[in-house]
């Protein structure tokens, strides 16, 4: 199976839960939002994050603006780590 390298642009405040599944800072409901966003994208391993910064646009399709982070995921052969 091949492993591909991909960029999601999604809000910041994810990336703990992301990278280290730590939901600790998470509002209620906002795991499952997440989750259900790691479905859809059949499950990327979550590796690292950029810096945040303000946008406009992400690609979690809340479609709601503020700080972001550009994710980067491994897919394919790495699936995600529960």
């Amino acid at each position: 199976m091949t492993t591909t390298l991909t960029t999601y642009r999604l809000p910041a405040y994810w990336a703990s839960y992301l990278i280290n599944g730590d939901a600790s800072g998470l509002e209620p409901g906002e795991r499952a939002t997440i989750d259900a966003w790691l479905a859809r994208e059949g499950g990327p391993n979550i590796v690292d994050c950029g810096d945040s910064y303000f946008s406009r646009h992400n690609d979690s399709g809340n479609g709601m603006a503020g700080d972001v982070c550009e994710y980067t995921a491994l897919q394919g052969g790495l699936g995600r780590r529960d």
